[in-house]
């Protein structure tokens, strides 16, 4: 179906990719589509490692038999056997996992729903941005007891998104910028990108957990101690090699893991800007937040793609790959976006009327 004109192509402002350009309701297909894909892919994978280390361990018990070829016929057997059951048993698994996703994702983050009447203005600010993206209630709202600055979004479907923010977010942020960042959160709930992210964090965190472990213990004693268990040089070589293989795989999923939340991040930063209707104000809360610490300890980089910002291991301001985000909407504010807007104490100095503003004070 052609979604677009002819003359498109040529109205485009400079760096804008046309074949990018799609209907709202095709990028959540593709979500849901990804979703399914990746299941099967994790189911598989997973499912293919245990099928090798029941095949292997098949076989050296065959090879004990004075058998002609059983040592082959029982790694083949094994395999196809046990790769069918694990995937079917894998499978199972992630189904069960994903239908609670939500709840092990807020429990492992260390969120708590907020009581009645607590944190009412930012609930105020929460419930603007939801009439303003056309949801009939606002998400519940969770709160993380620290006190850095960030907020994350979870959630399968538009009925089971729930938000989140931490202490540093409540007292440092002003209402406005509260509402640029309700307004990406809300954004990644309508395109239904939580689904990836909720799907993605449930399933894989375990294994960046794993990771960062991995990379930051500064005692590696865990490490020696499985190597001295491999007595011989076959279980050493054998050692090494699986070991490596985790290794190599995990730093792809976490390249992977990231470029996905980076792209993530930048449309919900247009999207939110349209649902805002106030470009400046999404520009200026987006510079803010990512100037402040947003570490979440909780949640590191294993569940960083839930959260408004990186929530792990922090960069420095010039190094830090999320101010590609601020690159990102200028270029989308063009002109405006690349501006410096003068504020001399001057009386009388001419400046444009402030944008209009919801109320956020009760009646």
């Amino acid at each position: 179906m052609r979604t677009r004109s002819g003359m498109t192509e040529l109205t485009l402002p400079p760096g804008v990719r046309g074949d990018r350009i799609e209907p709202l309701w095709n990028r959540v297909d593709r979500n849901r589509i990804k979703v399914v894909a990746f299941s099967l892919a994790f189911s598989a994978v997973v499912a293919f490692f245990i099928a090798v280390a029941i095949a292997f361990a098949m076989l050296l018990i065959g090879l004990l038999l004075p058998l002609v070829d059983v040592g082959a016929w029982i790694l083949t057997t094994g395999l196809l056997v046990s790769f069918s059951l694990a995937f079917l048993g894998t499978l199972a698994w992630v189904a069960w996992r994903l239908s609670r996703s939500e709840r092990f994702l807020l429990k492992r983050i260390g969120a708590r729903i907020t009581a009645q009447g607590e944190i009412a203005p930012v609930k105020r600010v929460l419930k603007d941005m939801s009439i303003a993206v056309g949801l009939e209630h606002s998400p519940p709202l969770y709160i993380i007891e620290v006190e850095k600055i960030n907020a994350f979004v979870v959630g399968r479907s538009y009925a089971s998104a729930a938000i989140g923010v931490t202490n540093g977010f409540v007292e440092k942020l002003t209402p406005d910028e509260q509402r640029a960042v309700f307004a990406n959160l809300m954004a990644r709930i309508r395109s239904l990108d939580t689904l990836y992210a909720t799907a993605a964090s449930a399933l894989m965190g375990p294994i960046w957990a794993l990771r960062d472990y991995d990379l930051r213990a500064i005692d590696r004693e865990r490490l020696d101690r499985d190597k001295r268990k491999a007595t011989s040089r076959d279980d050493a070589a054998l050692f090494y090699l699986l070991y490596g293989i985790v290794v190599v795989v995990t730093e792809v999923l976490s390249w992977w893991h990231l470029e996905s939340a980076w792209m993530a991040s930048e449309k919900a930063d247009a999207e939110g800007m349209l649902l805002l209707k106030d470009p400046l104000s999404m520009l200026t809360a987006l510079e803010r937040v990512l100037y402040a610490d947003n570490f979440v300890p909780s949640a590191g980089d294993a569940y960083s793609q839930l959260f408004y910002c990186w929530a792990g291991f922090g960069f420095a301001p010039e190094d830090d790959p999320e101010f590609r985000r601020v690159s990102r909407l200028r270029e989308v504010l063009g002109a405006e976006g690349l501006a410096q807007r003068p504020s001399p104490n001057l009386a009388g100095w001419a400046s444009a009327p402030p944008p209009p503003r919801f109320e956020t004070t009760a009646p």
